[in-house]
């Protein structure tokens, strides 16, 4: 009973863990074509806006890492 058994389980994990994937594939395009093409759109930064709502003209402190060995760092405002 066992050697007719072990195959039958063996094929309902498998085609339990391909439905599964399918149905996961499937939510994930249904989402992905739901928000939409934002390609070309400018996004600004919530830090970049001051209390009134515009971006703000304050200077900004930029930091430059050129070199991968962490041996060069340059601040400037």
């Amino acid at each position: 009973m066992s050697t007719a058994f072990l195959p039958l389980a063996y094929t309902v994990a498998c085609a339990f863990v391909l439905l599964s994937a399918f149905r996961g594939m499937a939510l994930a395009f249904r989402r992905q074509s739901r928000t939409g093409d934002r390609t070309g759109l400018k996004t600004t930064h919530p830090e970049l806006i001051d209390e009134n709502g515009f971006i703000t003209q304050e200077e900004l402190l930029v930091v430059h890492f050129s070199g991968l060995d962490g041996n060069s760092l340059s601040v400037s405002s």
